[in-house]
């Protein structure tokens, strides 16, 4: 009976193989076959197939980046005498028994000048608490030392679904199933390389670059905060071949509006600790009204991490262009209707009044003084008056 088992079993097994070669029969754990892709394609489909193989002929540029704790004061920037006076609007800028007022503990990204991370980068006063900008030309490779030097797990992740390309370890972005290089332990490093492709630079209409962003994917109470409240996001300018310059640098300005909430940073219980002595707790959590309160004057809406802001550099030309690239991070309301007063400002070539951005959503214009003294961000609307707003000088 044995015999006539294995005989039987060893015919089916030969019959499952003819029948596998004449195409009749597709066994289940063989790979499919490899298509080849189609010669015509929709939209700029081709283009970006075509671009995966040209030589990635620019230069490496090279950072070094490091998660690093600071107490941060969202009013640094500010003048004194221009900050709200009203109760209802003060209640983001002011320490009181019920408010934390405008310094935090945060994580920020930081930029060194070499690999023993001991000497900080200079940075612009408009740049606030925005992460390095990271600046490359089409074809160049952007290779990131990154220091987790903070308290919790924190990585890098480009925002940038049609941007630089990357492998899969260098995404940082954490989910499911991903790696362990996904997230970076506290005290540990990560190096990060993505590549600047054709597709992530400036068009015809654009200018000579464009902005993207990239930010912390962090995990608090097992819910993924893309944008990482604590504190963790920048920006990525990409260039035209050979237009990155000093002098482009010194004509660019790069602002992120973020909505931040500090009621959900890792952070607030330590700044509740260690900076808000002032706090009457039983009062704010004395009924539904008091602690509303509470947790909405915690929600920041800053332009780089600075509400009501004069930063003393930010200058924008009144005889040329300015390349302005904006980040909109988002907040409960989900989106900015940004503007400027006494500026022209051009996007793709036309000339439009403001400027809607949507989460998670990056646009660069050009903007040109009229007058000796100008401001940006959310001048009308809901939100006018929360500390959205940067004034600047001309010249």
């Amino acid at each position: 009976m044995k015999f006539i088992c294995d005989s039987l079993f060893l015919f089916g097994s030969l019959l499952l193989a003819i029948t596998a070669v004449n195409g009749q029969y597709d066994i289940p754990d063989l790979p499919t076959p490899y298509v080849p892709p189609p010669r015509d394609y929709i939209d700029d489909f081709k283009l970006l197939h075509d671009e995966l193989d040209k030589p990635m002929n620019g230069i490496v540029r090279t950072y070094y980046i490091a998660a690093d704790e600071v107490v941060w004061d969202y009013a640094q920037e500010s003048k004194t005498n221009e900050l709200p006076k009203d109760p209802s609007l003060s209640i983001w800028t002011t320490a009181s028994s019920t408010t934390l007022g405008s310094k935090y503990y945060k994580a920020l990204y930081r930029e060194y000048s070499d690999e023993t991370f001991s000497t900080l980068v200079e940075r612009p006063h408009w740049q606030g608490a925005m992460g390095p900008i990271l600046r490359a030309e089409v074809g160049d490779t952007i290779v990131i030392h990154f220091w987790n030097r903070a308290s919790y797990n924190f990585t890098l992740h480009p925002h940038i679904y049609q941007g630089v390309l990357y492998e899969f370890e260098m995404e940082g972005a954490v989910y499911k199933g991903a790696t362990e290089e996904s997230s970076i332990a506290p005290g540990h490093n990560y190096t990060y390389s993505w590549k600047a492709l054709p597709r992530a630079g400036p068009g015809p209409n654009d200018g000579n670059s464009l902005v993207w962003g990239y930010h912390s994917h962090q995990f608090k109470s097992n819910n993924p905060h893309y944008i990482s409240y604590a504190g963790l996001f920048g920006a990525i300018v990409i260039y035209r071949p050979g237009k990155l310059t000093k002098e482009a640098v010194s004509e660019e300005v790069v602002t992120a509006l973020f909505g931040s909430d500090e009621n959900l940073s890792p952070y607030l219980t330590r700044t509740i600790k260690e900076l808000g002595p002032q706090l009457d707790i039983s009062g704010i959590q004395k009924d539904r009204t008091t602690r509303h309160a509470f947790y909405r004057s915690n929600v920041k809406q800053s332009i780089n991490g600075i509400m009501y802001s004069s930063p003393s550099d930010l200058v924008v030309s009144r005889s040329s262009l300015t390349q302005w690239h904006l980040l909109g991070w988002g907040s409960f309301l989900d989106m900015h209707d940004v503007s400027w007063d006494n500026a022209s400002v051009l996007m793709y070539g036309q000339k439009v009044e403001n400027v809607k951005l949507f989460p998670a959503s990056f646009r660069t214009v050009q903007v040109q003084a009229t007058d000796k003294r100008g401001s940006f961000g959310l001048l009308k609307g809901k939100l006018a008056g929360h500390g959205m707003i940067m004034e600047f000088d001309t010249k």
